[in-house]
């Protein structure tokens, strides 16, 4: 019973937080760590995971040194590393952000980047394309300021439960060169 109470307090105390996160005044100043200008998740750096098999062509022509990650199995947001320069592209809001480098923090097999650090101004962007092609993602779009077009291809996963099973292996094999008696 008393689990209950405690998890009913605390739904109550995260519902009032949003309240005020949205402008309400349901929760005064002194309630904790819901108040405005607490920290928030929103500033704790996320995991970065580069994508596997992503094909990216810039005027028509395969950078040197790129990756692209995304932070879960969602193609939205991106994070495209060119060269020493990073991109935020959010697909859905046809927009392109600039980051800084220095704000990135390289790890084994992942980068760490917080959504706090995003600048407030995106890039000039024209001609977006994003559609799904079946076995790929595809993501076009201008870059205005240096005339250019940026084409990433960000494969589907693999469906592996509607792969057909293996036949099972013969036990026994068949010589038909062996003589007949």
């Amino acid at each position: 019973m008393r689990a209950w109470a405690v998890s009913a307090a605390l739904l109550s105390l995260a519902i009032m937080g949003a309240l005020c996160e949205f402008g309400g005044t349901a929760l005064p100043a002194a309630a904790g760590t819901f108040a405005p200008g607490a920290a928030s998740a929103k500033d704790k750096p996320l995991s970065w995971k580069p994508v596997e098999d992503a094909l990216l062509r810039v005027n028509d022509a395969p950078p040197k040194e790129w990756e692209v990650y995304r932070t879960g199995k969602k193609n939205e947001p991106l994070l495209l590393q060119i060269g020493n320069r990073f991109l935020l592209i959010e697909t859905h809001d046809r927009q392109v952000f600039e980051l800084d480098p220095s704000k990135i923090e390289r790890k084994t097999g992942e980068i760490l980047w917080s959504p706090a650090d995003r600048p407030a101004k995106p890039l000039a962007t024209s001609d977006w394309v994003a559609d799904d092609i079946g076995a790929a993602f595809v993501i076009k779009m201008k870059l205005e300021n240096e005339d250019a077009l940026v084409d990433l291809q960000l494969p589907h996963p693999q469906d592996v439960g509607s792969l057909p099973q293996q036949a099972p292996a013969r036990t026994r094999r068949r010589n038909n060169f062996a003589e007949e008696k």
